[in-house]
Protein backbone atom coordinates (compact mmCIF):
# COMPACT_ATOMS: atom_id res chain seq x y z
CA UNK A 1 0.00 0.00 0.00
CA UNK A 2 1.42 3.54 -0.77
CA UNK A 3 2.52 5.35 2.03
CA UNK A 4 0.98 9.08 1.99
CA UNK A 5 3.74 11.25 3.59
CA UNK A 6 1.35 14.45 3.40
CA UNK A 7 -0.77 13.37 5.25
CA UNK A 8 1.43 12.99 8.62
CA UNK A 9 2.75 16.03 8.03
CA UNK A 10 -1.01 17.85 7.30
CA UNK A 11 -2.00 16.33 10.94
CA UNK A 12 0.87 17.31 12.53
CA UNK A 13 0.33 20.87 11.18
CA UNK A 14 -3.04 21.11 11.92
CA UNK A 15 -2.73 20.14 15.49
CA UNK A 16 0.10 22.65 16.39
CA UNK A 17 -1.01 25.88 14.23
CA UNK A 18 -3.82 27.95 13.29
CA UNK A 19 -5.20 27.09 9.80
CA UNK A 20 -3.92 30.32 7.32
CA UNK A 21 -6.50 32.93 6.91
CA UNK A 22 -4.39 35.05 4.54
CA UNK A 23 -2.48 34.61 1.77
CA UNK A 24 0.98 34.91 1.10
CA UNK A 25 3.22 34.96 -1.61
CA UNK A 26 2.49 33.27 -4.95
CA UNK A 27 4.66 30.22 -6.35
CA UNK A 28 4.54 30.03 -9.66
CA UNK A 29 5.26 26.21 -11.38
CA UNK A 30 4.68 24.02 -14.72
CA UNK A 31 2.02 21.80 -13.57
CA UNK A 32 3.02 18.61 -15.02
CA UNK A 33 6.87 19.85 -12.91
CA UNK A 34 4.43 19.68 -10.11
CA UNK A 35 2.74 16.53 -10.16
CA UNK A 36 5.73 14.63 -11.13
CA UNK A 37 7.14 15.72 -7.72
CA UNK A 38 3.75 15.17 -5.54
CA UNK A 39 4.12 11.86 -6.75
CA UNK A 40 7.93 10.97 -5.75
CA UNK A 41 7.11 12.47 -2.27
CA UNK A 42 10.66 13.59 -1.66
CA UNK A 43 11.05 14.54 1.90
CA UNK A 44 12.10 17.83 1.22
CA UNK A 45 9.41 18.53 -1.41
CA UNK A 46 6.93 17.43 1.19
CA UNK A 47 8.15 19.40 4.04
CA UNK A 48 8.61 22.28 1.91
CA UNK A 49 5.55 22.40 0.21
CA UNK A 50 3.09 21.64 3.04
CA UNK A 51 4.56 24.22 4.91
CA UNK A 52 4.04 26.60 2.33
CA UNK A 53 0.43 25.94 1.56
CA UNK A 54 -0.16 26.06 5.13
CA UNK A 55 1.51 29.20 5.62
CA UNK A 56 -0.69 30.79 2.99
CA UNK A 57 1.41 30.61 -0.14
CA UNK A 58 -1.08 30.30 -3.46
CA UNK A 59 0.76 27.80 -6.67
CA UNK A 60 -0.30 29.05 -9.87
CA UNK A 61 -0.04 25.71 -11.79
CA UNK A 62 0.62 26.69 -15.33
CA UNK A 63 -0.35 24.29 -18.72
CA UNK A 64 -2.57 22.30 -15.90
CA UNK A 65 -5.16 21.44 -18.99
CA UNK A 66 -4.77 22.43 -22.59
CA UNK A 67 -6.45 25.05 -23.86
CA UNK A 68 -7.89 22.74 -26.62
CA UNK A 69 -9.45 21.15 -23.43
CA UNK A 70 -10.70 24.07 -22.01
CA UNK A 71 -12.30 25.22 -25.38
CA UNK A 72 -13.63 22.31 -25.99
CA UNK A 73 -15.24 22.28 -22.05
CA UNK A 74 -16.93 25.88 -22.15
CA UNK A 75 -18.43 25.07 -25.28
CA UNK A 76 -19.90 21.71 -24.30
CA UNK A 77 -21.23 23.45 -21.24
CA UNK A 78 -22.63 26.08 -23.37
CA UNK A 79 -24.47 23.67 -25.16
CA UNK A 80 -26.10 21.81 -22.66
CA UNK A 81 -26.87 25.45 -21.26
CA UNK A 82 -29.07 25.75 -24.23
CA UNK A 83 -30.30 22.47 -24.86
CA UNK A 84 -31.94 22.77 -21.33
CA UNK A 85 -33.96 23.75 -18.78
CA UNK A 86 -32.34 25.28 -15.58
CA UNK A 87 -33.10 23.77 -12.31
CA UNK A 88 -31.73 22.69 -8.96
CA UNK A 89 -31.33 19.82 -6.93
CA UNK A 90 -30.19 18.93 -3.59
CA UNK A 91 -27.14 16.36 -3.09
CA UNK A 92 -29.30 13.19 -1.98
CA UNK A 93 -29.40 10.17 -3.96
CA UNK A 94 -30.11 10.30 -7.42
CA UNK A 95 -29.77 13.69 -7.94
CA UNK A 96 -29.11 14.57 -11.53
CA UNK A 97 -27.06 16.88 -13.41
CA UNK A 98 -27.90 20.51 -13.66
CA UNK A 99 -27.86 23.92 -14.49
CA UNK A 100 -28.56 27.30 -12.68
CA UNK A 101 -28.75 30.52 -13.22
CA UNK A 102 -28.03 31.71 -9.64
CA UNK A 103 -28.81 35.74 -10.28
CA UNK A 104 -28.95 38.31 -7.49
CA UNK A 105 -31.89 37.22 -6.03
CA UNK A 106 -30.96 33.05 -5.77
CA UNK A 107 -27.70 34.32 -4.80
CA UNK A 108 -28.97 35.68 -1.38
CA UNK A 109 -30.43 32.51 -0.36
CA UNK A 110 -26.41 30.99 -0.08
CA UNK A 111 -23.95 31.72 3.03
CA UNK A 112 -21.76 33.94 0.36
CA UNK A 113 -23.05 35.84 -2.45
CA UNK A 114 -21.99 34.64 -5.90
CA UNK A 115 -23.49 35.52 -9.19
CA UNK A 116 -23.21 33.17 -11.93
CA UNK A 117 -24.55 30.27 -14.04
CA UNK A 118 -23.03 26.98 -12.87
CA UNK A 119 -22.95 22.98 -14.58
CA UNK A 120 -23.03 20.97 -12.13
CA UNK A 121 -22.03 16.90 -12.59
CA UNK A 122 -21.46 13.95 -10.39
CA UNK A 123 -19.68 10.43 -11.08
CA UNK A 124 -23.06 8.44 -10.42
CA UNK A 125 -24.27 10.34 -13.52
CA UNK A 126 -22.94 9.51 -17.24
CA UNK A 127 -19.98 11.54 -18.06
CA UNK A 128 -22.09 14.02 -20.42
CA UNK A 129 -19.35 15.39 -22.12
CA UNK A 130 -16.50 13.03 -21.99
CA UNK A 131 -13.83 14.78 -19.68
CA UNK A 132 -13.99 13.39 -16.72
CA UNK A 133 -11.27 11.30 -17.15
CA UNK A 134 -9.01 13.82 -17.82
CA UNK A 135 -10.36 15.96 -15.10
CA UNK A 136 -9.41 13.25 -12.22
CA UNK A 137 -5.96 12.63 -13.13
CA UNK A 138 -5.25 16.25 -12.00
CA UNK A 139 -7.82 16.06 -9.08
CA UNK A 140 -6.07 12.86 -7.98
CA UNK A 141 -2.91 14.72 -8.11
CA UNK A 142 -4.03 17.37 -5.59
CA UNK A 143 -6.45 14.72 -2.77
CA UNK A 144 -3.12 12.58 -2.57
CA UNK A 145 -1.38 16.09 -1.72
CA UNK A 146 -3.80 17.09 0.71
CA UNK A 147 -3.50 13.53 2.40
CA UNK A 148 -6.26 11.82 1.19
CA UNK A 149 -6.18 8.61 -1.13
CA UNK A 150 -5.68 9.41 -4.92
CA UNK A 151 -9.18 8.15 -5.43
CA UNK A 152 -11.28 9.30 -2.23
CA UNK A 153 -14.36 9.93 -2.57
CA UNK A 154 -15.07 9.26 -6.77
CA UNK A 155 -17.57 6.04 -6.14
CA UNK A 156 -19.63 7.85 -3.52
CA UNK A 157 -23.12 9.01 -3.75
CA UNK A 158 -24.97 11.12 -1.03
CA UNK A 159 -25.62 8.87 1.26
CA UNK A 160 -22.22 8.53 2.07
CA UNK A 161 -22.05 12.04 3.47
CA UNK A 162 -19.21 13.31 1.08
CA UNK A 163 -19.42 13.33 -2.63
CA UNK A 164 -17.34 14.98 -5.79
CA UNK A 165 -18.95 17.51 -7.46
CA UNK A 166 -17.57 19.03 -10.70
CA UNK A 167 -18.54 22.68 -11.23
CA UNK A 168 -18.14 24.77 -14.36
CA UNK A 169 -19.41 28.78 -14.17
CA UNK A 170 -19.75 31.66 -16.19
CA UNK A 171 -19.32 34.64 -14.03
CA UNK A 172 -21.56 37.00 -16.94
CA UNK A 173 -20.16 40.77 -17.54
CA UNK A 174 -22.12 43.73 -15.51
CA UNK A 175 -22.92 41.29 -12.59
CA UNK A 176 -20.64 38.24 -11.98
CA UNK A 177 -19.06 37.88 -9.17
CA UNK A 178 -17.95 36.01 -5.43
CA UNK A 179 -17.84 37.82 -2.33
CA UNK A 180 -15.37 37.14 -0.27
CA UNK A 181 -15.00 34.17 1.74
CA UNK A 182 -13.04 30.92 2.86
CA UNK A 183 -13.67 27.47 1.21
CA UNK A 184 -14.73 24.20 4.06
CA UNK A 185 -11.60 22.35 4.91
CA UNK A 186 -12.92 18.79 6.43
CA UNK A 187 -13.08 16.87 3.06
CA UNK A 188 -10.19 18.65 1.31
CA UNK A 189 -7.88 20.84 2.12
CA UNK A 190 -7.63 23.45 -0.68
CA UNK A 191 -9.39 25.35 -3.44
CA UNK A 192 -8.79 23.99 -6.80
CA UNK A 193 -9.49 26.11 -9.55
CA UNK A 194 -8.84 26.07 -13.19
CA UNK A 195 -9.33 28.73 -15.48
CA UNK A 196 -11.05 28.36 -18.68
CA UNK A 197 -10.74 32.10 -19.82
CA UNK A 198 -8.14 35.19 -20.73
CA UNK A 199 -8.39 38.35 -18.80
CA UNK A 200 -8.05 41.07 -21.32
CA UNK A 201 -9.65 38.89 -23.82
CA UNK A 202 -12.91 37.84 -22.89
CA UNK A 203 -13.60 40.13 -20.32
CA UNK A 204 -11.57 43.28 -19.52
CA UNK A 205 -11.93 43.82 -15.27
CA UNK A 206 -12.63 41.53 -12.40
CA UNK A 207 -11.32 38.23 -11.42
CA UNK A 208 -10.41 36.13 -8.72
CA UNK A 209 -8.66 37.41 -5.95
CA UNK A 210 -7.00 36.52 -2.47
CA UNK A 211 -6.93 38.53 1.06
CA UNK A 212 -3.26 39.32 2.47
CA UNK A 213 -2.00 40.69 5.93
CA UNK A 214 -3.85 43.75 6.31
CA UNK A 215 -6.52 42.66 4.29
CA UNK A 216 -5.06 43.75 1.31
CA UNK A 217 -6.84 42.20 -2.24
CA UNK A 218 -4.38 41.08 -4.58
CA UNK A 219 -5.18 39.92 -7.88
CA UNK A 220 -4.58 36.46 -9.08
CA UNK A 221 -6.21 36.74 -12.53
CA UNK A 222 -3.90 38.72 -14.26
CA UNK A 223 -1.32 36.72 -14.33
CA UNK A 224 -3.13 33.21 -15.61
CA UNK A 225 -3.45 31.65 -18.92
CA UNK A 226 -6.39 29.52 -20.10
CA UNK A 227 -5.57 25.95 -18.55
CA UNK A 228 -3.74 27.36 -15.70
CA UNK A 229 -4.71 26.04 -12.29
CA UNK A 230 -5.03 27.81 -9.05
CA UNK A 231 -4.28 25.83 -5.58
CA UNK A 232 -4.44 27.28 -2.09
CA UNK A 233 -5.68 26.22 1.33
CA UNK A 234 -9.18 26.02 1.97
CA UNK A 235 -9.29 28.61 4.57
CA UNK A 236 -7.36 31.63 2.94
CA UNK A 237 -9.60 34.31 2.20
CA UNK A 238 -10.49 34.59 -1.87
CA UNK A 239 -13.55 35.85 -3.67
CA UNK A 240 -14.25 37.03 -7.49
CA UNK A 241 -14.20 40.88 -8.17
CA UNK A 242 -17.32 41.95 -10.32
CA UNK A 243 -16.68 41.42 -14.24
CA UNK A 244 -16.97 44.61 -16.28
CA UNK A 245 -19.09 45.83 -14.05
CA UNK A 246 -19.89 48.52 -16.81
CA UNK A 247 -22.04 46.35 -19.02
CA UNK A 248 -25.22 45.24 -19.03
CA UNK A 249 -25.58 41.30 -18.28
CA UNK A 250 -26.57 38.78 -20.78
CA UNK A 251 -26.91 35.23 -19.89
CA UNK A 252 -27.15 34.08 -23.33
CA UNK A 253 -23.72 34.63 -24.74
CA UNK A 254 -20.14 33.30 -24.26
CA UNK A 255 -17.89 36.08 -22.57
CA UNK A 256 -17.21 36.92 -19.43
CA UNK A 257 -15.07 34.67 -16.74
CA UNK A 258 -15.25 30.81 -17.03
CA UNK A 259 -13.89 28.25 -14.18
CA UNK A 260 -13.76 25.13 -13.38
CA UNK A 261 -13.97 23.91 -9.52
CA UNK A 262 -13.37 20.63 -8.03
CA UNK A 263 -14.55 20.01 -4.56
CA UNK A 264 -15.28 17.25 -2.39
CA UNK A 265 -19.01 18.30 -0.79
CA UNK A 266 -20.84 17.53 1.75
CA UNK A 267 -24.27 16.23 0.86
CA UNK A 268 -27.73 17.73 2.20
CA UNK A 269 -27.87 13.78 3.58
CA UNK A 270 -25.85 14.59 6.61
CA UNK A 271 -27.41 16.58 9.46
CA UNK A 272 -24.09 19.06 10.11
CA UNK A 273 -22.99 20.04 6.39
CA UNK A 274 -19.78 21.89 6.37
CA UNK A 275 -20.10 24.93 4.04
CA UNK A 276 -17.88 28.30 2.99
CA UNK A 277 -18.04 31.04 5.10
CA UNK A 278 -18.95 34.97 4.61
CA UNK A 279 -15.57 37.38 5.50
CA UNK A 280 -17.10 40.97 5.83
CA UNK A 281 -14.38 42.91 6.02
CA UNK A 282 -13.06 45.95 3.82
CA UNK A 283 -10.87 45.59 1.22
CA UNK A 284 -7.51 47.46 0.94
CA UNK A 285 -6.64 48.32 -2.88
CA UNK A 286 -9.72 47.04 -4.53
Amino acid sequence: MLINKYKTLWNKLEISKSRPVYASKVVTINYNEFADKVEKQDDNFVRETVYSLFNGDIYILKNGFSKIFMEDLRNKVFKIWNSSEPSFHKMTEGCPNYHRKQDEEIAKKYVFLSVRHSYYWFNWNDDPMSVNLEINKRWRIFKFLGGLNKNSFEKNTPKDGVVDRYQVARYLPGIGRSETHSDPYQNQRFFISAFMSKKGVDYKSGGFYVVKEGNQFMDIENNLDVGDIALGYATVMHGVDRIDPEKKPDWSTKDGRWWLGLYSNSTDMVSKRVTGKKINIPLKGL
